[in-house]
């Protein structure tokens, strides 16, 4: 993977862990993670005196130098672990809609899994075997129906989630709460290194190097559940961190369905209570397919298919990101790209000439 310097000084920002919104403003602010860079070396950090705190200041002043941010590349280009910020054509269009979409983001693997339809599986780690069960059996069968499974690579429920996904043929996506070179847990070094050789993602908001803190956690689950259409909660104390998931699903707009579970387990007492507040009921995959209608979603391509599909370019990709989602009209399409006429009506013709988008009655488009 190449980097620019701008990649490097982006990455070198987010070692002040400052809010989300903070470092927008920064880089609204000052036009580029370079800018900043170097005033900063300029005048030793006073710059960034009216965004942070000096204590945040300093992580930044002890990750500044040479010899830290030469590591730093060489631990991402080791890793093969990207950047994107929002001003990124491939950042994922979900997350632009929540209320404190990440500024910044690593990533490892395909960022275009994130283009089809995806639903996140979250729950305890401690989860009953039956529920495990449940989950990996769920997990496969939405796989084998075309969509994507996000979770956040915890042991118990998550694990069970992307070991499913992995299991039905799609890919699978983890949010993790450290850098993405840390193994945690330690046990799960293999299903990470797995979920990338087999088309995945791993995301994480943190830079390299960086451990799993219990804060880390409860920020983290905001973005998978905004990445998804709808949260499948499986079992979980009423005060979780699963239950964060769920609340910023409900805060998102996001759908979210509660599997019954064991009747008088304390594990189960989340989802008993998300059906009592009206969550959506299911007991298969089947429920949550048709009632997404999403049951005429075709199989999940093989890899030797995914990797035939052309490549596309920036305004290609936006589109198909779309269409992934749902069949959409000429001028819905115009709305939430802001092409103009002659660019949109040019991609169209394009993804059409490569056999992905299909023209429909009324002036409406959808994915071949």
């Amino acid at each position: 993977m190449r980097y620019t310097r701008e990649d490097g000084c982006r990455a070198w920002l987010t070692y002040a862990q400052v809010h989300s919104d903070v470092v927008q403003k920064i880089l609204d602010d000052f036009g580029s993670a370079e800018a900043v860079y170097d005033r900063f070396l300029q005048d030793k950090g006073k710059c960034l005196k009216p965004y942070m705190a000096l204590a945040q200041i300093e992580f930044l002043r002890e990750q500044a130098t040479p010899e830290a941010m030469h590591l730093m590349m060489l631990v991402m280009q080791r890793e093969q672990m990207g950047i994107i910020g929002m001003d990124d054509a491939r950042y994922p269009d979900m997350l632009r809609s929540i209320a404190d979409p990440p500024a910044l983001l690593f990533y490892r693997g395909d960022l275009d899994c994130l283009m089809g339809k995806c639903i996140s599986i979250v729950g305890t780690r401690k989860a009953a075997p039956n529920t495990t069960d449940a989950t990996f059996k769920i997990a496969r069968e939405l796989s084998q129906a075309g969509v994507t499974i996000i979770s956040g690579l915890a042991m118990g429920i998550d694990t069970a989630a992307h070991m499913g996904c992995l299991e039905g043929g799609s890919p699978t996506v983890a949010l993790m709460g450290c850098g993405l070179d840390i193994d945690y847990p330690v046990s799960n070094h293999d299903l990470k290194e797995r979920i990338v050789a087999k088309g995945g993602l791993l995301l994480s908001e943190y830079p390299p190097g960086s451990p799993a803190m219990p804060w880390h956690f409860p920020v983290r689950n905001r973005i998978i559940s905004g990445l998804s259409r709808a949260v499948i909660m499986m079992e979980a104390l009423i005060r979780s961190g699963s239950m964060t998931t769920v609340n910023h699903a409900l805060d998102q707009g996001r759908e979210v369905y509660a599997y019954p579970g064991n009747i008088g387990s304390e594990w189960a007492e989340g989802a008993h209570q998300l059906l009592r507040d009206g969550a959506s009921y299911f007991a298969s995959a089947k429920d949550i397919l048709e009632d997404m209608h999403w049951d005429d979603v075709a199989p999940a391509p093989s890899t030797q298919q995914k990797a035939a599909l052309p490549p596309l370019n920036d305004t290609q990709r936006k589109i198909f990101a779309l269409l992934n989602q749902r069949e959409m009209s000429y001028d819905e399409l115009a709305d939430a790209t802001g092409f103009d006429a002659p660019t949109l009506s040019g991609e169209l013709t394009m993804l059409s000439i490569l056999g992905l988008v299909k023209s429909l009655p009324g002036k409406t488009f959808g994915k071949v």
